[in-house]
């Protein structure tokens, strides 16, 4: 049995490496490879997901016939290298990068003509509150290549700027960061995709609901479809195709999220992966039958003649997430109730314990716990979703002395 690679082993690669494994043997990078998955891995390489000489050689070492990731951007460049250094099919270190660099992207889309809010890249912070004077308007800062909204923030003053500016160029690889016109109170969008030989088609658009806490770029709900206006929606998916066909992208799933003030949309982001939080593993064949990581597996060995057909299952699903205080869960109600409910799927649940320290507060989208649901209705999903929220308990102990329970 041949060898498949997985670049990646959280809790959102899961899904990847048990489709690869029905038909590989699987061999995974990544920093750390939890016991659960050794069921389906037969060889593992301990190392940050971007180090690609060191995964290159553990690659060739074992011959692999296929290489691929999911649901994370930091190690699309790699997954690109490592297929282009050893032959195999993939999207070519050039447009693995495009998709990982906030700039290139930007540069990619006034090359294309796409309209863009207002931003500047830079290492200055002098030159970042010199941009927010200029606009005149709120700003968000960026860096360039990053994950999980680690390093953003929304600047409604210059004291913000300076407070941020150093902490966001610390995420980005090269201390840059994108400085970018805010729009406060738009209607957000996620749009999962699939390319094959160049050809894209749009999957699924969703709404965003993000948390109502500051700093907290992450979404507390992910609906598909949208209830947007229908010209809303058509514009978006139009851009969202202008985009990735104009990145060049060969094959792969793909997330964008966009950003709209009622009348027009702009693209936050765009990744060569599927949407974490199992919107690509759980929402895509939830609503078009399309089952993502096999695609995956598939056109990373070269198997795939022509892409697979989606089609309208009338499933509304999405995800409802969730923070844990800081502190040390002391008590845990109702998870096997939630897990057990027939329309809940894919879920974080088991990962919480007794004793489980959280140490990190919603300052990211990996902090985050979340359960995808599915309904007939979105009047019925957001029932269940409530339902939900009344039945799970999670007790924190704080370290102020007192408990604490979920953040929804």
């Amino acid at each position: 049995m041949r060898n498949f690679l997985v670049v990646g082993a959280g809790e959102f690669q899961r899904p990847l490496i048990e489709c690869a494994a029905q038909d590989y043997q699987v061999v995974v990078a990544a920093p750390v490879v939890p016991d659960e998955f050794r069921q389906y891995v037969s060889d593992v390489v301990l190392c940050d997901v971007r180090d690609k000489e060191t995964i290159l050689r553990f690659a060739q070492e074992h011959d692999i016939c296929g290489v691929m990731t999911d649901q994370t951007d930091i190690a699309v460049r790699t997954v690109a290298y490592v297929a282009e250094r050893m032959g195999l099919p993939g999207i070519g270190s050039e447009t693995g990068e495009l998709f990982t660099d906030k700039a290139l992207m930007k540069k990619r889309m006034t090359e294309l003509g796409i309209p863009m809010l207002a931003h500047i890249v830079t290492s200055d912070e002098a030159e970042a509150i010199s941009f927010y004077r200029s606009l005149g308007k709120p700003v968000i800062l960026k860096p360039l290549d990053t994950q999980g909204s680690r390093g953003v923030f929304a600047c409604l003053d210059e004291d913000a700027i300076r407070n941020h500016f150093a902490e966001s160029a610390g995420w980005s690889s090269d201390g840059q960061v994108i400085v970018e016109q805010y729009i406060e109170n738009g209607r957000e969008f996620y749009i999962e995709g699939m390319a094959f030989d160049y050809q894209f088609t749009n999957l699924i658009i969703g709404d965003s609901d993000p948390f109502d806490i500051p700093d907290a770029f992450a979404a507390r709900t992910r609906i598909s479809p949208s209830t947007a206006p229908s010209e809303l929606v058509s514009k978006v998916l139009e851009l969202n195709k202008r985009i990735i066909t104009g990145f060049g992208l060969k094959q792969g799933i793909t997330e964008s999220e966009f950003i709209s003030d009622g009348v027009d949309a702009y693209l936050l982001e765009a990744a060569a992966r599927g949407g974490g939080t199992y919107c690509s593993s759980d929402q895509i064949p939830l609503r078009t039958g399309v089952q993502p990581e096999r695609f995956l597996v598939d056109i990373a060995t070269g198997k795939l003649s022509e892409a697979p057909v989606p089609h309208e299952t009338g499933i509304v699903c999405g995800y409802l997430a969730f923070y844990l205080p800081v502190g040390t869960v002391v008590e845990i109600r109702g998870r096997e109730e939630v897990q057990g409910l027939p329309y809940v799927h894919r879920n974080q649940l088991s990962s919480i314990h007794e004793g489980l320290v959280i140490d990190k507060g919603p300052e990211d989208k990996t902090s985050r716990f979340a359960i995808t649901v599915s309904a007939q209705s979105r009047e019925e999903l957001l029932e269940r979703m409530e339902g939900i929220k009344k039945v799970l308990e999670v007790t924190v102990a704080t370290p102020e002395g007192g408990h604490a329970g979920i953040i929804w």
